[in-house]
């Protein structure tokens, strides 16, 4: 018996380092997350000396004259941002789930080999297509116009978009497809009437991830668009931020803190659509 509780024991001390390494782990991996961050907070309320000085921790008292300096740079971006976020991401909800809606319940000739050849798509890494899409954009002459930031977005995000919500709309039971057409109701209107307000949780969700791509896109701003005044946020803070602002850190980081306020914003209201579109999306596939 002795030896009995001897073995067991050793096996919950076994247990115990494990959980207690596993929870040390977790602890780093937490700290290493969130620690830049807690950095990027308090390095924009440090004046210029106090960021020398004491970089690694908060300290008091705040200096708000960060944000008052970047103010008016930070607003321009966000501002374009907005716009081609807005319209880009509206142009990619309209044709996502228009061509899902002819994909899930639409028959036409070599419909399953065109849908396999649109999602095949999503395999292809962007930087590929790089080259040969700036020189589309460039024979086209919209460089350095907010069409050459929108474009893309209605063009390549409805790939992803049909992706997700053709297999929702299959999921919809075919009586209530065929009550609405006994009805007199038209294709487009099913589409229009039914299939859209069913559908707003996916849409939600792919319109926060159209936002959130849009916002943090720096590449394709960056080699299209020379007029500073026309750039989206990220790509416009690194511009000034390189050029202008120099090594002033804490003026970068009360930048960066201007610029996430909004997704946080979004992200924090469209929560709950967000995870129900998620959750709604996986179920029907």
């Amino acid at each position: 018996m002795m030896r009995t509780m001897a073995i067991g024991g050793a096996a919950w001390k076994r247990i115990t380092l494990r959980r207690t390494l596993l929870h040390l782990v977790i602890v780093w991996l937490l700290f290493m997350l969130l620690y830049p961050l807690g950095m990027t907070i308090w390095g924009s309320f440090k004046s210029e000396l106090g960021f020398q000085y004491s970089r690694w921790y908060p300290t008091l008292p705040l200096a708000w004259g960060n944000y008052k300096t970047v103010f008016p740079m930070v607003w321009r971006y966000i501002v374009n941002t907005v716009f081609v976020a807005f319209v880009g991401t509206t142009g990619n909800l309209i044709i996502s789930s228009l061509s899902a809606f002819t994909f899930a319940r639409m028959k036409f000739p070599l419909k399953e080999f065109i849908y396999t050849a649109v999602i095949a798509l999503m395999m292809i890494p962007g930087v590929l297509s790089l080259v040969p899409t700036f020189m589309l954009y460039k024979g086209l002459g919209v460089f350095d116009t907010y069409a050459v930031l929108i474009l893309p977005i209605i063009v390549s995000g409805p790939i992803f978009g049909t992706f997700l919500l053709r297999g929702f709309f299959e999921g919809i039971p075919e009586e209530i497809f065929e009550a609405a057409r006994m009805d007199g109701a038209t294709e487009f209107k099913i589409y229009r009437l039914m299939c859209l307000p069913m559908s707003i949780p996916i849409l939600g969700t792919l319109a926060i991830m159209t936002i959130m791509n849009t916002w943090n896109d720096i590449l394709w701003p960056m080699v299209t668009i020379k007029d500073e005044s026309l750039l989206t946020v990220s790509a416009g803070l690194l511009v000034r931020f390189t050029t202008l602002v120099g090594s002033n850190y804490q003026n970068q980081f009360a930048g960066y803190m201007m610029a996430s306020v909004p997704l946080i914003l979004l992200f924090v209201y469209a929560n709950k659509y967000y995870i129900e579109g998620m959750a709604g999306s996986s179920v029907k596939l």
